[in-house]
């Protein structure tokens, strides 16, 4: 049976330091998870690799038969350093001071020789602090926990260190704050590569309602909305979210869950605070932001690619989220990037 062409591979490393922060490993380890059980034609392949075979998690449980920090890695590689744990009281007794220092030496000599400006480096919380010192984050913004904002600062003058940020995008740099935020993190990284349907498909099977930017804490378009617990409203959000450039109508959708217009339109506005029209181009918004961030796009093919009949119906949805023209808009981001 023809299974179809096997899925491209994502080399993933993730970095273990000598006292990881588990949450930081697992919250963006299973966005990566999700991102391969959401989809076939990319895989994110994980190893985890360290300065020793064996850490002690901050929760305790040992990590153990951790691969050999290697000497070479893939071009396009990203590479995943996670934060360390500062005290592990009533979970496992922390290594020797010495003992600590010699694996961070150990990683960050690893680093400095091994990554170059074409690999992506991601770093969760204080895992900043290691990529920084390695010079990872010469001439770039970054972020770190906002414990450790001075002891990043101090590192370096190089360094762009901005603090109250979720995370940060700089070029094929990544940093992001506390430990939680690594998962928005990577629901952004994946939302990327894989684009933002899948991501919020991920982001609602780890019951993460408020994906929040990296700007500010705000709600994503593809999760508004999904805070209830209807399952037929979720079915149908989840047929919306596939591909919101459909015509989806309150008829076509009603006739989708077995339900008159009228009843389907009241019981949809009831569960999400929201009317369908609203939710249909929240989400084709939310797309065309995305699309004007990431290339020079014309808003012709953006009405083509978003299912508007009309320039005119996309810059009336467009201006129910922004006070600014798209182009306007773009150039803002741009400029701010």
């Amino acid at each position: 049976m023809d299974r179809g062409p096997a899925p491209t591979p994502i080399k993933t490393y993730f970095v273990i330091g000598p006292t990881p922060l588990m949450l930081d490993i697992a919250g963006p380890c299973e966005v990566l998870r999700g991102a391969n059980m959401a989809q076939n034609q990319w895989r994110y392949e994980v190893e985890f690799i360290s300065a020793q075979p064996n850490a002690p998690s901050s929760m305790g449980l040992a990590l153990s038969d951790l691969k050999p920090l290697p000497d070479t890695i893939e071009e396009d590689a990203m590479v995943v350093i996670s934060g360390n744990a500062s005290a592990m009281p009533g979970f496992a007794a922390m290594p020797a001071e010495q003992e600590t220092k010699n694996a961070n030496t150990q990683l960050e000599d690893w680093l400095r020789r091994t990554i170059n400006p074409k690999h992506k480096v991601v770093t969760v919380c204080s895992g900043a602090l290691n990529a920084a010192r390695a010079g990872l984050f010469d001439g770039k913004r970054c972020t770190t926990h906002h414990k450790c904002l001075d002891e990043l600062r101090d590192i370096s003058p190089k360094l762009k260190v901005e603090e109250n940020r979720l995370y940060i995008e700089d070029g094929n740099r990544y940093s992001s704050a506390g430990i939680t935020s690594g998962i928005d993190l990577m629901l952004y990284i994946v939302g990327q590569q894989l684009g933002l349907a899948i991501a919020a498909q991920i982001a609602q099977h780890m019951v993460v309602f408020t994906r929040r930017d990296g700007n500010e804490p705000q709600l994503s378009p593809f999760l508004q909305g999904r805070s209830h617990l209807h399952p037929t409203i979720h079915r149908i959000q989840d047929q919306v979210t596939t591909d919101p450039a459909l015509n989806w109508t309150v008829e076509r959708l009603a006739a989708e869950a077995h339900m008159s217009a009228r009843h389907f339109s009241r019981l949809f506005n009831q569960e999400t605070g929201l009317s369908v029209p609203d939710y249909v181009n929240g989400l084709r918004i939310a797309i065309a932001e995305h699309q004007l961030k990431a290339q020079h796009i014309s808003i012709e093919k953006l009405v083509d690619d978003l299912g508007y009949n009309s320039a005119r119906q996309f810059h009336r949805a467009w201006k129910q989220r922004h006070n600014q023209s798209p182009r306007q808009w773009q150039r803002t981001q741009l400029a701010s990037a």
